[in-house]
């Protein structure tokens, strides 16, 4: 919740001042671009991430040995998409035509696979300390570098401040990994702990990947939709506003996170773990949303009056979409514990169909505030689906 807190507010001075130093055209592209090396690193991470957190804590003396075969994985897959997205053409709406734009694109999405890996990591090995540590530091960093950057290269200026500090990240991370913190963790083990079966990880990986792919393509694709349909400048203008919205989603899943690594752990102290968790999603969410719908104008200011104009009512209803999408999380970390993530992919699958096919159907009508009616729509779907299915699956711990 800290790194979370503290990289959402430091993500808002960030996109803040560049958009004072630069223009909206290229704060848009830039978003875009930025966008697309996160989707394509979040693909290549095979979900390997939610498998670190769910048995990390019981994986034993192989934990080594786990960590390293998929950060291995990963980074080839990570090079193939990579690759395979530059030379396809896909980028050049907002990716410069040099040549070393485009390897330190695919360079920044290698070392942005394990960026993204190393958290889950270390949040499966109970060191979730240093989590906020390494974000945080890494949001300052890019932060001190952003207008030299900019003084650099007008056009990629942000891009290069945002991906600079993640070579740093990474191998500080993983030399305390796998020099300190795996040691501990495999001499402490228990002779009974061990993973699961390759078949049963494989089944749950899939059926995971499934799931991730879809929530990940999302956000990414709308940015393309709107970049295409209303130009670079609206892109911006819904770029913000989903920032915002996606630091509180996150917070949400950091605290599912901690509770499948805590119930994992300690499976006797469920019912304590789910009561705890349930307590400080609502104790975060509920102020948060009400501080942003009614501050909505003010927070948007801040990167400049077009963004207060354009994307006030955008930031409301993305705001208020997050309750119905909370359901859907804390339900997710039981169907992880009950090892049941087929239904979540299949929900998944559902639930995006209907927003590209309420974005694409009202957004030359309504703009950007299609986006919002389509998270509101589906944000309420979600949560008539799930909240039943959540409520009888926390009374069947009571029983």
């Amino acid at each position: 919740m800290i790194s979370s807190g503290g990289t959402a507010v430091l993500g808002v001075v960030f996109w803040g001042i560049a958009a004072h130093l630069a223009t909206t055209t290229v704060v848009g592209r830039t978003s875009a671009e930025i966008a697309a090396m996160m989707l394509l690193a979040n693909i290549a991470q095979l979900s390997f991430g939610t498998l670190f957190e769910r048995f990390l804590p019981i994986a034993g003396t192989q934990t080594r040995r786990f960590v390293t075969r998929a950060y291995v994985l990963c980074e080839v897959v990570a090079l193939i998409v990579s690759v395979a997205y530059v030379v396809s053409g896909l980028s050049n709406g907002f990716l410069p035509s040099g040549v070393q734009w485009r390897i330190l694109f695919v360079v920044v999405v290698l070392f942005w696979t394990i960026f993204v890996l190393q958290d889950s990591a270390l949040v499966g090995l109970r060191a979730s300390r240093w989590v906020p540590v390494e974000n945080i530091s890494f949001a300052i960093i890019k932060l001190l570098l952003l207008a030299a950057m900019i003084s650099v290269s007008v056009s990629q200026g942000i891009f290069l401040a945002w991906s600079m500090p993640v070579i740093a990240m990474v191998i500080v991370v993983n030399v305390y990994l796998f020099k300190w913190r795996i040691p501990s963790h495999e001499s402490q083990s228990t002779p009974n702990e061990q993973l699961p079966s390759l078949r049963e990880i494989s089944q749950l990986a899939l059926a995971q990947y499934s799931t991730f792919l879809l929530s990940m393509f999302t956000p990414t694709i709308v940015a393309l939709i709107v970049l295409e349909r209303l130009g670079a400048i609206a892109n911006a203008h819904y770029y913000l506003p989903a920032l915002i919205a996606s630091g509180l989603s996150m917070f949400l899943w950091n605290i599912a996170t901690s509770f499948i690594v805590e119930a994992s752990s300690e499976p006797a102290s469920l019912h304590r773990h789910a009561i705890t968790t349930m307590w400080t999603g609502v104790t975060v969410l509920t102020p948060c949303i009400l501080v942003g719908v009614v501050f909505a104008p003010e927070l948007l200011r801040v990167f400049g009056a077009t963004y207060a104009v354009h994307g006030t009512t955008l930031l409301r209803m993305l705001l208020l979409s997050l309750p119905g999408s909370a359901v859907t999380i804390f339900y997710t970390s039981f169907a992880w514990l009950d090892k049941r993530v087929w239904w979540l992919a299949v929900r998944q699958l559902i639930i995006t169909l209907v927003y590209f096919a309420l974005v694409l159907t009202l957004i030359g009508h309504f703009g950007l505030i299609a986006v919002g009616i389509a998270s509101l729509i589906t944000s309420g779907l979600q949560g008539i689906i799930f909240f039943p299915v959540l409520l009888r699956r926390i009374q069947k711990i009571d029983a």
